[in-house]
């Protein structure tokens, strides 16, 4: 049953990104690849928009020959594999040297499934965390990137020394790769480094010269990102009128209010959480060192405060600067590194309770399917899951309307016809379902966008109706009434 639950899950996922098509940002980049060329096209977005030079790249690679247009699916599917293949690498690491090899093969895989699935049910904006590609290929490249990043920092610590060189060499060019991706990013990249470097700090002084590599990488990588030309520009469009400090500091803890009532309202976390916690109970009751410390609420609760302090440090001066601006598909990325942290912090938590007495009962036979059984429960009964069923639903249809669309602006692009007038897609939509044989209800069903994959109607924004007017060199491109 819970392998079914998450098969369906996933597959939803997987299902929706071919209904899904390119929206007014997506097609800048098409227009910028057209105009300037491949390296032509870093320049101009390095010079006059941002120094995001990873995701800038990523973006011209997927615009080439139009590439995007023709298989807007490819970045959702590759980011579902490549996410899923960077969590179970950091499973495994995690099991083969801090866990002594306390998980099999079949377990990681379901451990990696679960935590996959918990990441997309906290995310606040889903949409723009997988299916909407300028978005997706800037935050959840870098959620791929960072928690390899983890697993190779466990790997370079833990591995034998002949090893050690090949991990060393990866977290330099994952340094590079992170801080082209995103400034959050960039800045819990810094995070991780520094915790790794504070609990292995007696070693590190053996490993002076490659503190000073790293370190050079990080912050050699982290100005050319930073110092860019183009940053100014875009903060400039979002009428950045100085600093206001305490303007910022409020916005900073609304923000984390907003990523922690988007993951604590998930029934799928709470029974991950204690799903988690068992676990850690019996890797510890299956160890040999009884006279471990019983891990108390009293540290579980500091550590949560910790990183909440830690997650209001570096989002702070993030919004001082934009002026308390940041979109809410950045806040895809704080929510995935919350919910990681809890799980640690609840393994951690139960491996140090694994001799309590009061928890005798968790070593029942009988709590296992109880626990799988709800989990199964769970996937199924979140907001994730409820969204993802209503796109499907209507998805089609959507999907329909958004081909016409672009195969209008093709032809009139191709007979260079200079006006072309095109329907909202709320009254595309409506105008195909009523012309259905569906029952009412369905009907009704059908006519809501999909939420997953609309995120805003182009024709309804005069500056996007330009983009597509100068991506299609059509000089008018009106609403229809």
């Amino acid at each position: 049953m819970l392998w079914v639950s998450i098969i369906m899950f996933l597959f939803g996922l997987a299902i929706l990104s071919f209904f899904n098509h390119a929206c007014a940002d997506d097609y800048i980049a098409l227009t910028w690849n057209h105009q300037y060329g491949f390296i032509g096209y870093q320049k101009q977005v390095y010079l006059h928009w941002g120094g995001r030079y990873v995701s800038n790249l990523l973006a011209s690679a997927f615009s080439y020959h139009n590439f995007l247009i023709s298989h807007y699916y490819f970045h959702t599917l590759l980011l579902l594999s490549l996410t899923f293949v960077s969590v179970f690498y950091l499973i495994k690491v995690a099991n083969r040297y801090l866990l002594s090899n306390s998980s099999n093969f079949g377990q990681r895989l379901t451990i990696s499934a679960i935590v996959c699935v918990n990441m997309y049910v906290v995310y606040p904006e889903l949409a723009t965390g997988l299916f909407w590609f300028s978005s997706a290929i800037t935050y959840q490249t870098s959620i791929v990137l960072l928690v390899l990043l983890l697993g190779v920092c466990i790997s370079l610590f833990e591995c034998s020394p002949k090893m050690r060189p090949f991990f060393f060499v990866f977290l330099l060019l994952l340094i590079i790769l992170i801080n082209g991706t995103n400034e959050l990013a960039v800045l819990l990249s810094g995070v991780m480094l520094l915790w790794f470097a504070f609990i292995n700090k007696d070693r590190l002084k053996q490993w002076w010269l490659f503190v000073a590599v790293i370190a050079l990488f990080y912050l050699s990588s982290f100005a050319f990102m930073s110092m860019a030309p183009g940053n100014k520009e875009r903060l400039a469009l979002f009428g950045n009128t100085g600093y206001h400090i305490p303007y910022a500091v409020a916005t900073t803890l609304f923000r984390i209010f907003l990523v922690y009532w988007n993951i604590f309202q998930s029934p799928l976390f709470w029974v991950s959480i204690l799903a988690i916690f068992i676990y850690g109970y019996h890797i510890q009751l299956k160890g040999t060192d009884r006279n471990r410390h019983l891990v108390n609420s009293k540290r579980i609760w500091a550590l949560v405060f910790g990183w909440t302090v830690v997650f209001f440090a570096f989002l702070l001066p993030i919004l001082v600067i934009s002026n308390g601006s940041i979109p809410d598909r950045a806040l895809n990325l704080l929510g995935f590194a919350s919910m990681l942290v809890f799980f640690i912090i609840s393994l951690y938590w139960g491996m140090g309770n694994g001799y309590h007495s009061q928890l005798t009962f968790l070593s029942n036979p009988k709590v296992l399917p109880i626990l799988l059984l709800a989990l199964s429960c769970t996937i199924f009964a979140n907001r994730g899951s409820k969204e993802m069923a209503s796109s499907l639903i209507s998805a089609r249809n959507y999907a329909l309307i958004m081909t016409k669309r672009e195969q209008a602006l093709s032809v009139a692009n191709q007979k260079g016809i200079e006006s072309v007038s095109l329907p909202l897609i709320d009254s595309a939509m409506n105008r195909a379902v009523e012309m259905s044989a569906q029952k009412a209800t369905i009907k009704e069903w059908m006519k809501h966008k999909p939420s997953l994959l609309y995120f805003e109607d182009d024709m309804a924004d005069s500056g996007s109706r330009a983009v597509l007017q100068n991506f299609y060199n059509i000089k008018v491109i009106a609403v229809e009434k």
